[in-house]
């Protein structure tokens, strides 16, 4: 099993259009193929960046499920014509899971279960902030979630994910990081 970080880079100030665009038309049709974890757009740090998680079995999985999605005229004629104009940049990271959490858990158990659309009127964002942390240890928050880079641009870089009720401090995860951003989670986003 690993896991998939995604990472866009938007236009400046088309953050909202692509998530709305994304919630209310993509999701369905990416589900359907692509075993999604999580789903959050940054507050601090790389602005206009959209980080999203995928979970696989194997490399094998991965390719047949991307290559279900590139075949989806769903997706492929429906949301690429209109979201992906707006990214700037693309970059991933494969990564081991090294220590879960109870949310982790069922989240990776839920994995294949599509998403449906949201509505316009469906709140955007969930409740919680989290806080993406790199090359750190932390207190403070549930963590969500430890993983080690096994590939990409940071192979052997630790990465955590925190959750943070209104009352707690997102900032307590930052000492001793080498990055620390704040994420707003999407609404539909299953690590939230």
């Amino acid at each position: 099993m690993f896991y998939e970080l995604r990472v866009y880079d938007l236009v400046a100030g088309r953050g909202p259009e692509y998530l709305e665009l994304f919630r209310t038309v993509g999701v369905p049709h990416v589900t359907r193929h692509l075993p999604m974890a999580g789903y959050w757009l940054t507050d601090t740090g790389a602005l206009n960046r959209i980080y999203h998680m995928w979970i696989y079995a194997s490399l094998e999985e991965r390719a047949a499920a991307r290559v279900g999605l590139g075949t989806d005229r769903d997706w492929t004629e429906g949301f690429v014509p209109k979201g992906f104009p707006l990214i700037l940049k693309q970059e991933n990271m494969l990564m081991r899971c090294e220590d879960s959490s109870p949310l982790l858990d069922r989240v990776t158990a839920e994995r294949r279960e599509p998403h449906a659309a949201q509505t316009p009127e469906d709140p955007m964002f969930g409740p919680r902030l989290l806080s993406l942390m790199v090359d750190g240890r932390a207190t403070g928050g549930e963590r969500l979630g430890r993983w080690t880079v096994i590939s990409g641009s940071t192979p052997g870089a630790e990465m955590s994910l925190f959750a943070h009720e209104a009352w707690e401090d997102p900032f307590a995860t930052a000492p001793g990081a080498a990055r620390h951003e704040l994420l707003r989670p999407l609404s539909l986003s299953p690590l939230r």
